[in-house]
């Protein structure tokens, strides 16, 4: 004798709040952003392309803020986050960068290969940072290991940057020296090097006046100059890179 199954009674459909989808409408607007960057490379407007490439980072940045102060973080937010990541910093930079530069390889296949070890790279530094978001140790606030997602999309086009301000200095553009600096790159994102974060850096009240008069200066020189200014920034970042080696292992490996 067969079992009559019994459907659960239905109970009233759950609304979603509209400013819990406000971190996921930002993320796909930066995906969105992101592959319009690489049209602009398959039309050779570096220009175009590289400052879509900043704007994607930037609302990278953003939509994880909004969540946290909208309270409204979710594990299918975390997962969208990653995969746009990928695509923004893991695929779009490494394309435009082919398209740009390492392609004029003769070797058929080199310049490809240099930007799939950095595809891959990309997706074990999201991999490996998406198992450690529920780990806690002490210095997670302080230190990333290996150089973020967004750092390293900005660093592998730092190159083009440069050769935007310096058009005459033609070894900006060379493929061997691009290819080689790429995966320098790809693999200090995916290494274990201890970089700064400047997530929960606290400022004093005396020094807020400073800071503020920085980020003045820092977005006059965007707007006079913005891409010596973006290569001085990547240039920064890179020098700090000891530095955070070094205070990392004096702090937490005694």
């Amino acid at each position: 004798m067969s079992k009559k199954i019994v459907k659960p009674k239905e109970g009233p459909i759950q609304g979603l709040p509209i400013y819990r989808l406000v971190p996921s409408i930002v993320t796909i607007v930066a995906l969105c952003v992101g592959l319009t960057s690489l049209r602009y490379g398959f039309d050779s407007k570096w220009d175009q392309s590289l400052l879509l490439l900043i704007v994607a980072a930037f609302l990278d940045g953003m939509d994880g803020r909004i969540a946290r102060y909208l309270k409204a973080t979710s594990d299918f937010g975390a997962q969208l986050d990653s995969l746009a990541d990928f695509v923004n910093f893991g695929v779009v930079p490494a394309v435009v960068i082919y398209l740009w530069s390492l392609n004029a390889i003769e070797i058929k296949g080199v310049g490809w290969g240099f930007v799939l070890v950095y595809a891959v790279c990309m997706a074990l530094r999201l991999a490996r940072f998406n198992t450690m978001a529920e780990a806690k140790y002490e210095w997670q606030d302080k230190f990333f290991l290996g150089v973020p997602a967004p750092f390293g999309a900005m660093l592998i086009v730092l190159p083009m940057m440069l050769e935007i301000q310096f058009p005459a200095v033609e070894w900006l553009s060379n493929p061997w020296i691009i290819g080689a600096y790429m995966l320098l790159v790809a693999f200090a994102m995916a290494s274990r090097v201890p970089t700064f974060s400047i997530k929960k850096i606290q400022i004093s009240k005396e020094n807020m006046t400073i800071l503020l008069a920085f980020i003045g200066f820092l977005v006059a020189s965007l707007v006079i100059n913005p891409w010596l200014t973006l290569s001085i920034i990547c240039a920064s970042y890179i020098i700090s890179i000891p530095f955070s080696a070094y205070i990392f292992v004096q702090r937490y490996k005694k």
